[in-house]
């Protein structure tokens, strides 16, 4: 038998590329989770402030969240200058850099209630011309990510995280950098959305950014990246309501309470019996808006026979009540028996009457119709609703004015509930000028039998989707 001559070249030359692929491996090594050194000034000041403590909210990012403290200084001022809230954001930071800066400030100082999240952007590339800094791939973000949500978990395990999508970079949506947040985001989405991972929301606000054709305007990121002070309105509108829900805002209208009247609970328990035979698929609820759907007192004739040509098909229940607040709401879906109905849709008109005391925020009537809707989805979680803006109403001075600043936020404060849509039926009771008649809304607030066919014609097919 010949001795192979070769035989000690074979082995150097394996031991060669066994080497090669160990070095090229190491430099292989994902530059999202590699922590980088970020001991800079604002580092320092940062850490003497988490030193301190009293921090509720814990806002976590690059210079997208940076620059709340400058354009987004007086919206940043509006929503959280008496809030415990520390800003916990540097310009170019990737996401090795706030790992960094996790593994080296004094965590343990600090409890925050609710973590505010969103890096990744400088790790996928920066517009410096010329620029030899390395960048990483959207999957390789979502890994920096992912290890950044980790290790605040592991700090705080009841601390709730809002990890929100990156914001959309480049004036088209066809844009590399573009599309290249969208593979980021959909690769976070396919990690965190729906609540696969406890105590995480994954929160997508992009569109609010946007227009309809996915064009990102300078009129909200000047540079096509960062925002300016009105993209920052729309961020702290869109977090303002799951923040309230992690502090505990309560305000006045949000707090279950029964309207302490002898005629309020008679139709309470009329409807309640209702419910109680079952047979339900449409649940229509709000104030005497909606309840005069069933007897107009004021005027005939009323919006009865309108609700038979375009709702009975539904199986619906009136659960509408005369001089009802959202407060009042609240304890009405705390005290009926649901128990044999499980419907399909719900339509959802109420807040009017809140503004009847000049003193309620639009905000809190906002979070006091959020504050249903959350009740609604927990009592039947496969149910559409159809939440209402609120009607036009020019029954007295500012009324209009006062229902303009609650429909501006009640998209806001539904729109990370799922299954729920947000109807604008203003126009339908508008003449071609624009005005509310009192050939609709005899009083300038309640729908006549021509008004309740608007609404109703304006209804039906919506509801014929969600219920058949």
């Amino acid at each position: 038998m010949k001795r192979n001559r070769n035989f000690p070249f074979f082995f150097t030359a394996l031991l060669v590329a066994l080497t090669f692929v160990a070095t090229s491996a190491t430099f292989a090594q994902n530059l999202a989770t590699t922590l980088e050194d970020r001991n800079i000034e604002r580092y320092q000041q940062q850490v003497e402030r988490m030193a301190q403590g009293e921090v509720d909210i814990l806002w976590v990012g690059d210079s997208i969240t940076h620059r709340w403290e400058r354009d987004g200084k007086s919206v940043w001022d509006k929503y959280y200058a008496n809030r415990k809230t520390m800003n916990f954001g540097i310009g170019g930071d990737r996401t090795g850099h706030v790992l960094w800066r996790m593994a080296n400030s004094p965590l343990d100082k600090i409890s925050p209630k609710l973590a505010i999240v969103m890096i990744g952007t400088n790790n996928l590339g920066h517009k410096k011309p010329n620029s030899k800094e390395q960048h990483s791939t959207p999957a390789e973000t979502a890994e920096g990510v992912q290890m950044i949500v980790d290790q605040l978990k592991e700090q705080y395990p009841t601390t709730k995280i809002l990890l929100l999508a990156v914001f959309p970079r480049g004036n088209k949506p066809t844009d590399k950098l573009r599309l290249d947040v969208n593979k980021l985001n959909e690769n976070l989405a396919a990690i965190y959305a729906n609540g696969k991972v406890e105590n995480v929301q994954y929160y997508d606000i992009n569109d609010l950014f946007l227009e309809k054709d996915g064009v990102l305007s300078p009129e909200i990121m000047p540079d096509f990246l960062h925002p300016n002070a009105k993209g920052y309105e729309i961020w702290a509108r869109a977090v303002e309501p799951i923040i309230s829900d992690v502090l505990g805002d309560n305000p006045i209208d949000c707090q279950p309470q029964p309207v302490d009247a002898d005629w309020w609970k008679p139709r309470f328990d009329e409807k309640n019996e209702i419910l109680k035979q079952g047979n339900v698929d449409l649940l229509m609820i709000g104030d005497s808006i909606t309840h005069f759907w069933d007897k107009t007192p004021y005027w005939e004739p009323d919006g009865s026979d309108v609700w038979q040509k375009y709702l009975a098909e539904f199986h619906p229940v009136n659960l509408g009540h005369g001089g009802d607040q959202t407060q009042h709401l609240l304890w009405r879906l705390d005290n009926y028996d649901f128990s044999k109905v499980n419907p399909k849709a719900a339509v959802l008109l109420i807040g009017v009457n809140n503004t009847w005391n000049r003193d309620r925020r639009p905000y809190d009537v906002a979070l006091g119709q959020r504050k249903v809707v959350q009740k609604l989805r927990a009592l039947f979680p496969d149910m559409k609703i159809f939440v209402l803006k609120l009607f036009p109403c020019n029954c007295r001075e500012d009324q209009q004015e006062q229902n303009d600043a609650i429909n501006e936020l009640t998209p806001f404060y539904v729109r990370d509930i799922p299954n729920v849509e947000v109807l604008d039926l203003k126009d339908v009771f508008l003449d071609k000028d624009g005005v509310l008649s009192k050939d609709v809304m005899p009083d300038l607030l309640h729908p006549n039998a021509t008004g309740y066919e608007l609404w109703g014609a304006a209804l039906y097919l919506k509801l014929k989707e969600a219920i058949q």
